[in-house]
């Protein structure tokens, strides 16, 4: 049970915030609801530019669809973005700008939050991580991350029993472009790509090796809305975002 609990924690959350050599990359033609063709509007970024995202996990139905005999709370936290670095890459013999942009945050269920062999009590995630993001178009050529998994039992740190801690590593090939700029309300795209994940550290629980994956991927996105943001009727106070773009993948 506690294998299923802590597999899941690791699989459903963070592969969402998740480029072997494809000779050729077929993209399906844009279709932009307006019907505009423009230049592309990618923002620019400088070293030091920081921003916050109020994030929450919920993995409830995911543990009820695995029939694992736990329970664990909506975890929540704040996600920290920061551009530390502007340098160039090879990437495919090309010299490449890209963006290093570290991404951290610390997550908790709340007081008993979470149940874990029977007991109550809290638990904590810590994400530390770095992305590598290519300047021109926002594709994301790889992610590195680390994280440590907690429980306290009784909501006690005396009793901290340390479930896990992993270093996730995962490249993609040709890079995944998550958005097609410009943006328009309406738009769909898709690409093919070619996705591995390496996994290590140590875990009483699992091998954590048997979370390496290497593999073809596609994705497909559409631009669903635009306007303030909002997530189950909830709006989104964030100063200067009430123009956004909700892109589902």
């Amino acid at each position: 049970m506690a294998f299923g609990l802590v597999a899941l924690l690791f699989l459903a959350p963070f592969t969402a915030l998740l480029e072997s050599n494809p000779s050729q990359l077929n993209f399906q033609q844009p279709s932009h609801a307006d019907g505009t063709t423009s230049a592309p509007d990618v923002p620019n970024y400088r070293i030091g530019d920081t921003w916050v995202y109020e994030t929450q996990f919920d993995v409830a139905s995911l543990i009820q669809q695995a029939n694992v005999s736990g329970s664990v709370n909506t975890l929540t936290g704040d996600t920290d973005y920061e551009i530390e670095d502007i340098q160039f890459m090879t990437i495919d013999g090309i010299q490449t700008l890209v963006y290093e942009m570290k991404i951290s945050g610390d997550f908790t269920t709340g007081n008993s939050g979470a149940t874990l062999e029977g007991v109550s009590g809290r638990l904590n995630v810590a994400y530390d991580g770095v992305d590598i993001v290519r300047v021109r178009d926002l594709a994301v050529i790889s992610m590195e991350f680390s994280l440590g998994v907690d429980f306290l039992p009784y909501n006690l740190g005396i009793f901290k029993q340390d479930l896990a801690d992993l270093t996730f590593d995962t490249s993609y090939e040709p890079g995944k472009e998550k958005y097609d700029f410009p943006l328009h309300t309406g738009d769909q795209w898709y690409m093919p790509y070619h996705s591995g994940t390496t996994v290590t550290g140590s875990s009483d629980y699992f091998d954590p090796s048997g979370f390496d994956t290497s593999g073809s991927e596609n994705s497909s996105w559409q631009v669903t809305s635009n306007g303030i943001p909002s997530e189950d009727g909830a709006s989104i106070s964030y100063t200067g975002c009430d123009d956004s773009y909700k892109i589902m993948e």
